[in-house]
Parts: C-alpha cells; sequence; structure tokens
C-alpha cells in the first residue's frame, strides 16, 4: 500500500488522514441531513441557498485574517479548539431537531457560527500539509485527503438520506458532533512541534496581510490561480446547495436518491483522487488543472438540464472527478509555488476566492431560482465557467506548462522559488500534515 501510495510513510499523515475521514463523514451526514430539514422548514430553493450564503458568509470577510493567523498561532491547537465548537454547535442543533423545536433561523445562526470556524480552519489545514511528507510525494498526501474525502461523500449521505428516511434526521447532526469531538482529541494529543517562529510573531498584523497580498500580486501566474478559482465558486459550487430541489421536486427519488445523487460525486471523485494519487504522487500539472475546471463546466451543464437519473448520476460522477482534478492540482501547484512563511496568508487569499465568493453565487442562483427554476441557473453557470477557462489559457498560456516538479513552477515576477524554503521540501518526522479540506479543495464541505 505504501509502496503505491508514498505518502502513507508518515505516522502523522496517517494519523490525521484518519481524523480527516471522521471529520468528513460527520460533516457530509450533517450537510445531508440539514439541507433537508431547511426545505422541510421553508419548501423554498432561495432560502436553501441563503442558509448557504450565511454559512460562507464569514469566509468571504474573515479569510485573510485567518491566514495570518494561521502563520501566527500553533496550527495543532487552532484546528483541535475549533473542531471541538463546531461538534458543540452540532449537538445543539441535533437537540433542537429531535425535540422538533427547531426553526428557520436557528439553522441560519449555527450555519453562520460554523462557518466562522470553518474560515478558521482551512489556511491552517491547508498550510500545514506540505511539512508532513516530502515534497515529491506531496501531490499523493493531497489527492489521499481528496480520496478519504469523496470516500465519506459516498458513505456520509447515502447513511443519512436511509436515516431520513426512517424518521430520524437528527440522527446526521449526532454524528457530525461525535465525529468532531474525536477528531479534536486527535489533534490535541498529537506530539507536534509549535509552528509559530519569531519573526512573524513580531511582525504588525496589517503587514503580515500586505506580504501575503504583495506575494501573490507579484507573481502573474500564481495571482491567475488564485483567481480562477473564483470561477467554480461563483458559478458552478451552488449546485451542492440545490441537490435536495433535485432530488425531490425534478428526479423525484426523495430523500435516499438524495443520497444517492451526492453519493455519486463521490464515487467518481474518489476514482480520480485515487488515480492522482497513485500516478501523480507530484501532483497534476497546469494543464490537468485547466482540463478539470472546463470538465466541471460541461458535467455540470449536463446535470443541470437532465431528467433521467442514470444520466444525472453519470455527471456528477464526472463532475466529481473534475474537481478532484481541477482542485487538487491548484492546491500542489500553490504549496510548491508559495515559502513556508506565507503559505497560510497565500493559502488564506486562495480559500477566499475559492470558498469566500460562494455565498455571492449562491444568493444569486437562489434568487433566480426562484424567477426561473433551478435547472437553466445551474446551466448557464457551467457555460460561464468554461468561457472564463478558455480566457484564462489564451491570456496566461504559462499556466499550461506549469508542473510541480520543475523550476519553472517556483515562478517568476517576484516570486521566490519554492526550493528556497527548506520546509517545502524537506520530509519531516515530526511536522504536522494538514487537513487538505480546501482540497477546497475539495471545497470543505464546507463549500
Amino acid at each position: 500500500m505504501i509502496g503505491r501510495f508514498p505518502a502513507l510513510a508518515s505516522p502523522i499523515y496517517r494519523r490525521l488522514l484518519l481524523g480527516n475521514t471522521l471529520a468528513t463523514l460527520g460533516a457530509f451526514m450533517q450537510a445531508t441531513a440539514q439541507g433537508w430539514l431547511v426545505l422541510q422548514l421553508t419548501n423554498s430553493p432561495g432560502l436553501l441557498g441563503l442558509i448557504g450564503a450565511i454559512s460562507g458568509l464569514p469566509t468571504l470577510f474573515l479569510a485573510v485574517l485567518a491566514g495570518v493567523l494561521a502563520d501566527r498561532l500553533d496550527r495543532r491547537r487552532l484546528l483541535a479548539w475549533s473542531y471541538g465548537a463546531a461538534a458543540l454547535l452540532s449537538a445543539i442543533l441535533a437537540v433542537l431537531t429531535f425535540t422538533e423545536a427547531v426553526a428557520y433561523w436557528h439553522v441560519a445562526v449555527i450555519a453562520l457560527a460554523g462557518g466562522v470556524l470553518l474560515t478558521i480552519q482551512m489556511p491552517a489545514s491547508q498550510a500545514i500539509v506540505s511539512t508532513a511528507v516530502d515534497r515529491a510525494v506531496l501531490g499523493g498526501a493531497i489527492a489521499l485527503n481528496s480520496a478519504q474525502y469523496n470516500l465519506m461523500r459516498i458513505v456520509g449521505p447515502s447513511l443519512a438520506g436511509l436515516a431520513i428516511a426512517a424518521g430520524g434526521l437528527a440522527f446526521g447532526f449526532v454524528a457530525n458532533a461525535v465525529a468532531l469531538v474525536v477528531v479534536a482529541v486527535i489533534f490535541i494529543r498529537l506530539p507536534l512541534p509549535p509552528t509559530r517562529a519569531l519573526g512573524r510573531l513580531q511582525a504588525a498584523l496589517w503587514g503580515d496581510l500586505r506580504d501575503g497580498v504583495r506575494h501573490v500580486a507579484a507573481d502573474r501566474v500564481l495571482s491567475t490561480l488564485v483567481l480562477l478559482a473564483a470561477a467554480p465558486a461563483l458559478f458552478i459550487l451552488n449546485y451542492l446547495v440545490f441537490l435536495p430541489v433535485y432530488a425531490r421536486d425534478i428526479l423525484a427519488i426523495g430523500a435516499p436518491g438524495l443520497g444517492l445523487l451526492t453519493s455519486s460525486i463521490g464515487i467518481g471523485a474518489l476514482t480520480g483522487a485515487l488515480l492522482v494519487a497513485s500516478r501523480r504522487p507530484q501532483g497534476g500539472s497546469g494543464k490537468l488543472a485547466l482540463v478539470g475546471l472546463a470538465s466541471m463546466s460541461i458535467s455540470l451543464a449536463t446535470f443541470a438540464v437532465s431528467t433521467s437519473v442514470p444520466l444525472s448520476c453519470v455527471a456528477l460522477a464526472i463532475l466529481g472527478a473534475s474537481q478532484v482534478a481541477y482542485y487538487s492540482t491548484t492546491n500542489t501547484l500553490l504549496q510548491v509555488r508559495v515559502p513556508g512563511r506565507l503559505r497560510g496568508r497565500v493559502h488564506s487569499l486562495y480559500v477566499l476566492f475559492s470558498i469566500g465568493l460562494i455565498p455571492l453565487g449562491n444568493v444569486v442562483a437562489g434568487a433566480l431560482a426562484e424567477r426561473v427554476t433551478v435547472p437553466p441557473v445551474l446551466a448557464v453557470g457551467g457555460a460561464a465557467t468554461l468561457a472564463i477557462v478558455v480566457v484564462a489559457a489564451i491570456v496566461r498560456p504559462e499556466i499550461r506548462h506549469l508542473q510541480p516538479g520543475l523550476p519553472g513552477t517556483s515562478g517568476a515576477s517576484g516570486a521566490a522559488p519554492a526550493a528556497a524554503d527548506p520546509a517545502a521540501i524537506e520530509p519531516s518526522a515530526v511536522a504536522p500534515a494538514g487537513l487538505a479540506t480546501g482540497d477546497v479543495t475539495e471545497p470543505p464541505l464546507e463549500a
């Protein structure tokens, strides 16, 4: 197994991969239950989209600040405490649902608080993944995180869908609370050194922010990779919010069918992640990132107009595989291009565009869906993203030639070579592996 997936040679990475798996299982169960709960309470696609917007709103305003925290504080403790707080929120929602006292505003408030915690987690979890394994297998490590994420995308919604059908809507919230408590314990017990550095502690907060922004702005390729992530955030990822509408109203397959749709995404994504992890241990290429984003656009448009359950499942499977190709490759290219001292801040900018803009996309898509229904909204979003990919490939042709293992990946235009930063290339027996949930990466379910 280790020969096929060399990233698993790191014992710390294996333990964190276990923690990631538990957290992702609970998160998908909660997301499935929450979507169905909101649809039951409101019967409104617009209000369903609003919940997605509310949960993502903190990322829009706090992502860059969260990146500074990831570079200043002990990431292990930061993640452990944030997971513990998120477990408490899930427990509260479980009690409200079980007692039938839950109202829409309860879900909205809990979604907002959970969004704040998720924003804090994302830069820290992405920034530390490159210190757990050798640079030569970094892409494989990120892809394995994608694999567990998408395996749980299959298992979690299926379990939640069966529980909902059996009358156990609160079960998804309970499962997430328990899983997050276990993950918090895993983190707090890891024997990891603090990730702080004296230079970072002495720097002013706004100076830290400017350093990250200036570094991205000085590198045209890096800035394009970061900005390109805005396209799926605005035009594609809102499809996750509207899956309950497809399951109940368009395809008429009910709560178990919602689990089937979500699992279809996971099956495709899991297959793609395992292929990337085993065949491209260094990560993909710029060309693969562009092809992945284009494939996301086409498969979303196909799903949007489909009224056939088999065709919809196939389109979602291709969409899942395409998401892995795009996000894991982009994540890897960013990891090796950015010096370790700036990694948290640069990834916070990436999170800002890849996750923080999702609320805007959800709000606009929800409002349009109330007027013209959901399918044309998703179809137009897929077409718009495909057009952006074509423009990016023409305007920045150097992206097509990016390779994480090549010196050119470190970038010109003022970007520091990744090889100049020891943390970016040295294997570590004690440094933490990240929860590559932004492997928004996948957009953490975060999306």
